[in-house]
């Protein structure tokens, strides 16, 4: 790779790993757009994971939202990572992979903090109609976290979505000209171009 593509590439990567290391960096929370049967969707999620060397990055869902069957017919996806600090806009593009009641599941949910637990013991699905306004989380946790042994009831929701790319676009917008950049991935190997911005 070009040097100028190796400093941009490096550049991605550290930004990526410093958001994960960072709840309130700019790239914690990113769009990712699935698409149903008639038009696309798109919604903020939470980073979660990164591999470089693998080339995924995962968030966490709930298998009851709408998305995992989006997902189920259709496993491209499109992920945009943002910062109005350094006007870096950073877009993937691949097909995803659910992990659902596995090892790595099953390893994760002991990280999930009992806070976010409580999210996936929701008596609704996510996106069901409500006849009157409800937090969707148990009543008895709105105000306190369930116990671990309370919160494996959440488990059986819980899952984690595995975004494996094969195109990254980079955008660096800047007064006196934008610069943008693709890489593209295909199995060991790495290509890269300048693109118009």
């Amino acid at each position: 790779m070009e040097k100028e593509f190796q400093s941009i590439y490096d550049e991605i990567v550290d930004l990526m790993k410093s958001a994960l290391n960072d709840s309130s960096h700019t790239y914690r929370t990113f769009s990712f757009a699935s698409i149903d049967e008639k038009s696309p969707k798109v919604r903020t999620v939470v980073l979660r994971s990164f591999s470089i060397k693998d080339n995924y990055f995962e968030f966490h869902s709930d298998i009851r939202s709408p998305k995992l069957s989006e997902l189920k017919k259709n496993k491209n996806f499109s992920a945009l990572f943002y910062s109005s600090e350094t006007k870096v806009q950073i877009r993937f593009s691949g097909k995803v992979k659910t992990l659902y009641n596995c090892s790595e599941t099953e390893k994760r949910w002991e990280q999930v903090t009992p806070s976010s637990k409580r999210c996936y013991m929701g008596p609704y699905s996510p996106s069901e109609s409500l006849n009157e306004y409800h937090p969707n989380i148990p009543e008895n946790f709105q105000f306190n976290n369930p116990s671990d042994e309370e919160s494996s009831a959440g488990y059986k929701n819980f899952v984690i979505i595995r975004c494996f790319f094969d195109r990254l676009d980079y955008l660096k917008l800047k007064y006196s000209g934008h610069s943008r950049c693709c890489f593209k991935f295909y199995e060991n190997d790495i290509t890269a171009e300048w693109i118009a911005p």
